[in-house]
């Protein structure tokens, strides 16, 4: 009895717990988000202050600005410094010769490279000779022994021709900050790649939602239909291959449904991969509040507007001057060296220490000097190929312009003819959907009073459901083809409030 009572209580405790496992299931269900509805401009934020590809390109932005620190070098100054000692015991063949001397000296100098070309040098020595002679008259011939020698000498070398203004630094550094802007600017490239690439993605989801919603109303349709046949059934009004063609319509329709949702949820994850978050985030889109373009501007000044607002020229613009200051640098390459030395200095001969290291700042004896220098390289065919390689990369820039002045053409044509006949295909389209619902529903009432048969609604119905998706389809390809042709004339995100995408004035991006 005890065991009876154990097993009855036991199968009560498993039924709560179902039943309780259902009820957190339906609260569970209950308080399940709905979908986040998200603007173009939202999207595009997130897109684009998260994407990894636009984190990257601050990174190459930053390689690239150290080239800047790196040419600094060619100007830094250049410090050297000498100690020596010797003792040399050689044989000697006269009495005249000194069998010993011994020689102790430092010496140092510090040369500085200038903008203009130049470079500035100084340099300074101090040492002790002292010498030992077998013959005491010879010793004593030696005027000063030991001797200690001080100097102190100024140079300045000016390069006339080749060399003349520093241009390996010079133009070296307008190329680089040219090459810095031209990686800020790729930061640009990239986020109007994402953003044309989230554009397509977004308006695939407005697509779907509207296809979605479209084919839900066709369901609703089909059982409307496939509910008055059950009713005309029992009066025995309905044939049985009416009810099977109702029964294929419905049944095309659930197809069509969940064909919509899938390409839904698809999208969904596209998009909300873009954004990086995690594919199961439940999101929607809205363009119902957008309006169609009225009118089309014309082609060449949508023209100007691209090349005044696309990175893509800028970019252009930023090479073509890199290799102009590129071609200088090699054009330098091919002149002769002819310099002019000036010097001055100097000189310290005394038998004391102290006396060598003062007089040697004493002008008594000194020297200036003032030389012409020349040298050259014969047949200067590497320096001729770096020029012709310096011209041929500018030529091509310039018909890369060209190029891609043609191909912006191309894209502002495609938008523009899209849009002028997507307005009349559109007005169109809407009149043909207006008038296919009059004629489904004027066709239902003469179905209802028994004029009509079963395949002409069917067919009545496929119609206005082709009707219907198509004008809803058209609009939105028209609202897209107007964001195409505002992000082929480079203003897409300026147009959406999201002008920190364009660099400002000292070549910086915001986010």
């Amino acid at each position: 009895m005890m065991q009876s009572d154990y097993l009855k209580a036991l199968v009560i405790l498993i039924f709560l717990s179902f039943l309780s496992s259902l009820v957190y299931a339906n609260d569970a269900q209950e308080v399940k988000p709905a979908a986040q509805s998200m603007t173009l401009r939202s999207v595009l934020e997130a897109v684009l202050s998260q994407h990894p590809d636009v984190a990257l390109s601050r990174i190459d932005t930053a390689i690239v600005a150290t080239d800047e620190v790196s040419l600094e070098t060619l100007l830094d100054p250049v410090l050297s410094g000498r100690l020596a000692f010797s003792d040399d015991r050689s044989p000697i063949a006269s009495d005249f010769q000194p069998k010993k001397s011994q020689f102790a000296g430092i010496s140092g100098q510090y040369l500085k490279p200038l903008a203009s070309g130049a470079s500035f040098s100084a340099a300074i020595d101090y040492s002790r000779n002292s010498q030992s002679f077998a013959s005491p008259f010879a010793a004593q011939l030696a005027k000063i022994n030991p001797a200690y020698r001080g100097g102190l000498s100024l140079g300045y070398r000016i390069p006339l021709l080749r060399g003349a203004d520093r241009p390996e630094y010079n133009q070296a550094l307008l190329a680089i900050k040219e090459d810095i802007q031209v990686s800020r600017l790729q930061r640009q490239l990239i986020a109007r790649g994402l953003s044309l690439q989230t554009l397509a993605v977004f308006f695939n989801l407005a697509a779907d939602a509207s296809s979605l919603q479209l084919a839900q109303a066709a369901v609703e349709r089909a059982n409307r239909l496939f509910e008055y046949q059950g009713f005309r059934a029992r009066f025995g009004l309905i044939e049985d291959a009416d009810k099977k063609q109702v029964e294929a319509l419905l049944a095309a329709r659930d197809l069509e449904l969940q064909q919509a949702k899938a390409r839904l949820r698809k999208d969904q994850v596209s998009l909300n991969r873009l954004m990086l978050r995690e594919i199961d985030t439940s999101i929607s889109v809205s363009i119902s509040d957008w309006m169609t373009p009225d009118s089309v501007p014309k082609l060449t000044t949508m023209t100007d507007v691209a090349m005044a607002k696309r990175p893509e020229f800028k970019i252009l613009d930023a090479q073509f001057k890199a290799a102009e200051s590129r071609l200088h640098i090699a054009q330098n390459s091919e002149k002769m060296q002819l310099d002019v030395v000036a010097e001055v200095g100097t000189q310290s001969l005394e038998s004391k220490a102290v006396d060598g290291v003062s007089k040697s700042l004493d002008a008594q004896d000194r020297f200036v000097g003032l030389s012409l220098e020349l040298s050259d390289t014969a047949g200067r065919y590497a320096a001729r190929a770096n020029i012709r390689k310096a011209e041929l990369n500018k030529q091509r820039i310039q018909a890369q312009r060209k190029q891609f002045v043609e191909q912006v053409r191309d894209e502002l044509a495609t938008a523009i003819t899209t849009l002028e006949t997507g307005v009349a295909v559109l007005a169109v389209s809407k009149r043909r959907a207006d008038a296919e619902k009059k004629k489904y529903q004027s066709e239902m009432k003469r179905y209802r009073e028994g004029r009509s048969d079963t395949a002409t609604v069917v067919q009545f119905e496929g119609d206005l459901q082709r009707a219907v998706l198509e004008a809803t389809l058209q609009q939105q390809a028209l609202l897209y083809a107007d964001k195409q042709f505002a992000w082929a004339k480079g203003v897409m995100l300026e147009e959406l409030g999201l002008k920190d995408w364009a660099l400002d004035e000292a070549g910086q991006s915001v986010p």
